[in-house]
C-alpha cells in the first residue's frame, strides 16, 4: 500500500467521524477520529521508510515521524496523548468510564483537525474535510 491508499482510508474513517458526530454516536467519533490520524500517520512513514510500526499510538507515530525529520510541535503531542484511550474506551464499555458526551466527539474531532493540517503541511497534499 502506498501514500494513496493510506490516506484514501484514512478519508474514510475522518468521513466517518463526522457522521458519527452528527448522528450522536459520540464514542464513534472518537474512535473513527483516531482511526483516521492512524491511517494517515503511517501512510507518511511508509512513504517515508517502506514499512510502519506496529503500534495504534498517536504519540509513537508522531515521534517516528519526528526521528524521520519532521518538525512535531510540543502541542500536537499533548493531543495525541489525549487521544490514545479512545482507541480502546470507545469501542469496549468498562466500569467506571463515562459515557463519551458531543464535548468530548468536538474535542476528538478538533484534534483530529490540528494534526490533519500537520500532515497536509508535511505531504503537500490538500485532505478534504466531511464535517
Amino acid at each position: 500500500m502506498g501514500l494513496e491508499d493510506w490516506f484514501e482510508r484514512g478519508i474514510s474513517f475522518m468521513k466517518m467521524a463526522y457522521i458519527a458526530l452528527r448522528s450522536g454516536v459520540y464514542n464513534l467519533a472518537c474512535f473513527n477520529a483516531h482511526q483516521a490520524l492512524e491511517m494517515f500517520l503511517k501512510g507518511l512513514i511508509v512513504d517515508a521508510t517502506g514499512s510502519h510500526p506496529f503500534t495504534h499510538s498517536i504519540t509513537e507515530l508522531l515521534e517516528v515521524l519526528k526521528k524521520l525529520g519532521r518538525e512535531v510541535p510540543e502541542e500536537l503531542f499533548r493531543e495525541a496523548e489525549w487521544m490514545e484511550p479512545h482507541y480502546i474506551l470507545a469501542r469496549y464499555p468498562a466500569r467506571g468510564v463515562k459515557p463519551y458526551t458531543e464535548g468530548t466527539a468536538k474535542r476528538c474531532i478538533a484534534a483530529m483537525e490540528l494534526i490533519v493540517s500537520l500532515v497536509e503541511r508535511w505531504s503537500g497534499r490538500e485532505i478534504p474535510r466531511g464535517g
